[in-house]
């Protein structure tokens, strides 16, 4: 390996955050493709990135004999300079690793006069892993995810379960956070909180009443039920503010769960129609991919036109990790020849489908041309079934909260109890009163599947569609919501058997929330978009620009994108070109006027995790993967703009 050679994959690894796999895997591509390592057989390189991304898992992860066996089995396998060039960019990156983490492990501030409330005496950020052990004995269950997770059997609440995250692993690690069902002596509703901590820094009241009560500086969120009564805790690293300074202390969305109450009911619209259709669009060859692959079930993208006279639009959920705006815009581009006005294209964030991004090194150009094809191609069928729509009926409910968490559903990883359990359902139903299509608004990071080679899998939402057009006999679609939270799924065992149970359990949720939805009292169809521009701060981002060929323009460091704002009876849709922090969504909703309110994240573009400027933390993980601390508040800026403009 030439000096320069090794000098500039040292700068890049330590640009990329070493550390982490995403860009690891960028780098070795990259690497290979600019400082011919090409010349390497291709065995060579896909060994040569296996056996240094073992090798650096060491210092996040400890020791692992299983792991040094990969990466000796790997190296038997490569020729002597693969094997050197290996250990070379490894070495290159625990050291930079050293210099920068993967993640901000925060721990209380020296000094620190916050008192931090306990779990039964354990602090997070402070108690080490082995007192947890200890006490608690060995867990019910335990699985290395983004922190070590471990579940005990909670005490108060049958089948509840406590989950406790590791800094560092098990062996040397120390308590991250803490998600718990096991409510504190003392604390068990809001009167006895207030009395003991006082007034929280922060109280946000969800759709259907459920609570959260914010005692970040002392380390700890509590979730209420409708009655006030405890239901969960969340313990974390106290001593910072979890909610941005600025944030009102009160944010009430309680009115939000009961809609508009038509009385009578407006009549139906005569003028609009609907139709849907599903496509496949799994992988057909494995070139398309770089490698080989196997399909568990099938990927498609739903498709459903809404058209009034002349005015068509086509709404697209799609088992996808995600797309560009300038892959978006040519499929846009080609419905309009079809008569379809705008294209609004829901992507699932599905982590076991292909990398359609390239973030993890590999774009996939062929399979990306074939989804756009097979998008047209649905787009196009479903307007061939266009009926006319008797009645649109609308509902939502939130999912019970326990341990600051949907128990088997979701947890947000990054700033625990703060979740949007709402699901939200919009179906529109024919003249003989059979549902014509079905859409269905949850926000969750669609990972609930384990990491590194799988197979092929739509996740949970696959489950979910099927089962919910096996009931209503219509296609489904499914929108995902504000996930930048690390909003992730939160189950044992992340296999498909996992995912199934997830699927079904949301399908039987969207089937009781149906059972009372209402009749929609207007016949509103509107659709407004507006574009944003947000400067490009963060360095990777700029260099995945200049790497793959322009897939991402800049201009000038700055990269566009839109929002939109739609209307369908009294739903109402604001699209977000990226994953959005619920703490941002909660304001936006209070905002809107329709019901249900729906914030539907990576939608038209994939822009990254969109962070409050006010909580944007260096080093952390969502905000190695955001354009920038600018992007937020352009986002809240031009949203209020198209809310404002509703009536007009």
């Amino acid at each position: 390996m030439k000096r320069s050679e090794l000098s500039f994959s040292g700068i890049f690894l330590a640009i990329g955050n070493p550390i982490n796999d995403i860009w690891l895997r960028s780098a070795f591509y990259y690497h290979r493709r600019w400082y011919r390592v090409q010349k390497m057989q291709r065995g060579d390189v896909l060994s040569l990135c296996r056996m240094s991304l073992q090798l650096t898992r060491f210092p996040k992860q400890g020791f692992k004999p299983m792991r040094l066996c990969r990466a000796v089995s790997d190296a038997w396998y490569m020729s002597k300079n693969a094997v050197f060039k290996s250990l070379a960019l490894a070495a290159i990156s625990v050291s930079c690793s050293i210099l920068h983490g993967q993640a901000v492990e925060l721990v209380p501030p020296p000094g620190s006069r916050a008192r931090p409330v306990s779990y039964r005496g354990m602090v997070p950020g402070i108690t080490p892993a082995s007192r947890l052990i200890e006490q608690m004995g060995e867990p019910l269950h335990e699985a290395p995810w983004y922190a070590w997770k471990m579940l005990y059997a909670s005490q108060g609440q049958p089948g509840a379960l406590d989950a406790f995250h590791l800094f560092g692993g098990r062996e040397k690690g120390k308590i991250g956070t803490i998600e718990a069902a096991t409510i504190p002596p003392g604390l068990e509703n809001a009167k006895a909180i207030r009395a003991r901590l006082g007034e929280p820094e922060f109280e946000l009241i969800l759709p259907g009443g459920q609570r959260l009560l914010d005692y970040s500086l002392q380390g700890v969120r509590f979730t209420l039920s409708a009655r006030l009564r405890t239901i969960g805790v969340a313990y974390f690293p106290h001593g910072y503010r979890r909610v941005p300074p600025g944030y009102r202390k009160l944010l009430d969305l309680g009115h939000l769960r009961q809609g508009p109450q038509p009385t009578p009911p407006s009549p139906p619209d005569p003028g609009l129609l609907a139709g849907a259709f599903e496509i496949d669009i799994s992988p057909a060859e494995a070139a398309w991919l770089k490698g080989a692959f196997k399909i568990h079930d099938p990927l498609r993208a739903r498709c459903a036109v809404f058209a009034r006279g002349t005015f068509k639009v086509a709404i697209v959920g799609a088992d996808l990790f995600g797309l560009l705006k300038s892959e978006v815009d040519p499929m846009e581009a080609r419905l309009r020849r079809l008569g379809i006005s705008h294209l609004l294209f829901g992507m699932s964030h599905n982590h076991a489908a292909p990398d359609t991004v390239g973030i993890y090194g590999i774009y996939p150009e062929r399979y990306v041309r074939h989804v756009q094809d097979r998008v047209v191609e649905g787009v196009g069928k479903a307007l061939g079934r266009l009926l006319p729509v008797k009645e649109l009926r609308v509902s939502s409910d939130g999912l019970s909260l326990a341990g600051a968490r949907v128990s088997g559903l979701f947890r947000n990883a990054r700033n625990p109890g703060i979740v949007d359990p709402q699901i939200a359902v919009v179906q529109a139903r024919g003249k003989d009163g059979r549902a014509l299509v079905t859409l269905v608004h949850f926000a969750c990071h669609v990972e609930g599947l384990a990491k590194g080679p799988r197979e092929i899998s739509a996740d949970f939402p696959g489950y979910m569609c099927d089962e919910i057009r096996r009931r209503s006999g219509a296609p489904a679609l499914f929108l995902n919501g504000a996930i930048g939270g690390m909003v992730s799924g939160d189950t044992r065992a992340r296999s498909h058997e996992e995912a199934r149970k997830a699927g079904l359990r949301l399908a039987g949720e969207v089937a009781r929330i149906l059972k009372f939805a209402v009749p929609s009292s207007s016949s509103a169809f509107t659709f407004r978009r507006r574009s944003i521009e947000v400067p490009v701060t963060n360095p990777r981002l700029l260099l995945f620009e200049k790497l793959s060929k322009g897939r991402r323009p800049f201009h000038r460091g700055r990269v566009t994108s839109e929002l939109f704002h739609v209307t369908l009876g009294d739903a109402e849709f604001l699209t977000m070109p990226g994953e959005l922090l619920p703490e941002v969504s909660f304001e936006l909703l209070e905002k809107m006027k329709g019901y249900p309110r729906m914030i539907v994240g990576l939608c038209n573009d994939e822009l990254g995790y969109i962070v409050p400027a006010a909580d944007f933390r260096k080093g952390a993980y969502e905000e190695s993967m955001s354009v920038g601390p600018a992007i937020a508040p352009v986002v809240h800026r031009r949203a209020l703009e198209l809310l404002s403009a509703q009536g007009r």
